[in-house]
C-alpha cells in the first residue's frame, strides 16, 4: 500500500539522469529516519517533473515536503531508498531553518564510513566495494567547525569542479560538491578558496561504480 511521509530536504544534488534527493523524516517537530526518494526507472534518479510542486515551483533545500511512496526498496548500503508513487505531486508543507536541522546533526565522533582511500584530488573520499557493501547506511548530516570550498579546474572534462575540505571525527576529508545551487554559488575562478564557519553538510555514499570497484563519498547538500 502507498504511504505518505514528510521529510525535510537535505540533498537535491546532481546525479546521472537527474537528481539525487534525500532527507530526514519529520513529524511533529521530531526527526526520524533518513529517506532517499528514488524513481521506478532503472537509474532511479528523480527528474525535474517529479520534484516540481503542483504550483510549478521546485523542491529546494530545507523544504518540508510530503511524498507518497509505493515501497521501501533498500539496495546494498543505500538502505534509505524508497520508491516514489508515479504521477503523485509532491506537496510542500513548510520549510525549516538551518538552526532547526542542527538537532539532526550526527554526533561529532560519527565516522563517515571506512577505512577509506582517496582520489587524486580528494581525501578519504572513496570506499572499496567490500567496505561499501558492508555499510548499513549511506547518508549522514554533519557540522564541522570549518570547511574550505575550493574551485579546481578539471582539464579532462574542461570544466570546474568544486571540492569541500573539512575535518570530522578526527579525520581529514576532501569531497566533491554535487549540490547544484551551492555549485553555482561557488563556481567562480579556478583556484579560488572560500572558508565556511560551521557549515551543515549532507554526505552521501554513492552506489558502487562497478568498473572501478569503488563508491564515492560526496557532499550532496551544503547549508551555509
Amino acid at each position: 500500500m502507498p504511504v505518505t511521509k514528510t521529510i525535510v530536504c537535505l540533498a537535491n544534488s546532481f546525479r546521472p539522469g537527474g537528481s539525487c534527493v534525500a532527507g530526514i523524516e519529520y513529524n511533529n517537530g521530531q526527526f526520524g529516519d533518513w529517506i532517499r526518494p528514488v524513481s521506478h526507472r532503472g537509474n532511479q534518479a528523480i527528474n525535474d517533473a517529479e520534484k516540481t510542486y503542483a504550483d510549478g515551483s521546485e523542491l529546494a533545500m530545507l523544504d518540508l515536503v510530503e511524498i507518497t511512496f509505493d515501497a521501501h526498496k533498500p539496495e546494498q548500503h543505500q538502505t534509505e531508498n524508497w520508491v516514489i508513487s508515479q504521477g503523485v505531486h509532491w506537496n510542500k508543507v513548510g520549510q525549516l531553518t538551518p538552526a532547526h536541522v542542527q538537532a539532526a546533526v550526527a554526533p561529532a565522533n560519527t565516522r563517515l564510513w571506512g577505512p577509506s582511500s582517496s582520489t587524486f584530488i580528494g581525501q578519504n573520499d572513496l570506499l572499496s566495494t567490500l567496505i561499501a557493501n558492508a555499510a548499513t547506511n549511506s547518508l549522514s548530516l554533519i557540522q564541522p567547525t570549518e570547511a574550505i570550498v575550493e574551485v579546481i579546474y578539471n582539464k579532462f572534462e574542461d570544466h570546474n569542479d568544486i571540492w569541500v575540505s573539512f575535518s570530522w571525527a578526527g579525520v581529514g576529508h576532501k569531497m566533491k560538491l554535487t549540490d547544484p545551487v551551492q555549485f553555482q554559488r561557488f563556481n567562480t575562478t579556478a583556484g579560488d578558496r572560500h572558508t565556511l564557519a560551521n557549515p551543515i553538510l549532507c554526505i552521501s555514499l554513492a552506489k558502487v561504480w562497478v568498473e572501478k570497484r569503488t563508491a564515492s563519498k560526496l557532499v550532496a547538500g551544503l547549508i551555509a
